[in-house]
């Protein structure tokens, strides 16, 4: 387990690692751009495909780097709300499990449920609700029965996502490494 982290820590001596790491988090930007907001408290998108495919590629440091820093540029660039660094604190955490989860390993469908699984459970309705309790002063409960309505009904769609994206992303960058070597 502490190999894993070192290689990830070490991906970014890589100039590659850096112009690739800058990219998805410019895509991840983009894709942010055109997620839907549901109510004040729910909102759906797909930002979660590219920070899988960064902790595929560059681990659960770099992962977990840019997804502190997507989520500090993404509210400079559209603020919505206040800033919270519990959010960043999330976008951090799903980083790291994504590249806990894909990083050196295949693709499968197991790593996809279990991945998301936890992200959903972990971070989307239990730390989200958390902090959005905390921010606007309203019970844990009140706003946890949506949130994990939402995110059941969305689990076995964006297992399907990461699956049917990064499974086959999986296979054709190993078949040719010199992509991202």
């Amino acid at each position: 387990m502490l190999a894993l982290w070192v290689r990830s820590l070490q991906e970014l001596k890589k100039l590659r690692t850096i112009t690739g790491m800058a990219l998805l988090l410019a895509i991840s930007v983009i894709i942010d751009q055109f997620s839907l907001q549901l109510t004040p408290t729910l909102k759906v998108g797909f930002g979660f495909l590219v920070t899988g495919l960064s902790g595929m590629l560059y681990g659960p440091v770099c992962a977990g780097l840019m997804g502190g820093v997507g989520d500090i540029v993404r509210f400079i660039i559209k603020p919505t709300g206040t800033f919270f660094f519990g959010f960043t604190l999330n976008a951090i955490l799903g980083g790291i499990l994504y590249g806990l989860c894909f990083y050196k390993n295949n693709v499968t469908v197991w790593r996809c449920i279990i991945s998301k699984t936890l992200a959903n459970l972990i971070i989307n309705i239990l730390l989200n609700t958390l902090w959005l309790s905390i921010l606007m002063g309203k019970g844990f409960y009140g706003l946890l029965i949506p949130r994990v309505t939402k995110n059941l009904i969305a689990l076995p769609i964006e297992i399907l996502l990461l699956w049917v994206i990064l499974g086959p992303l999986a296979k054709y960058l190993k078949a040719h490494p010199s992509i991202i070597e």
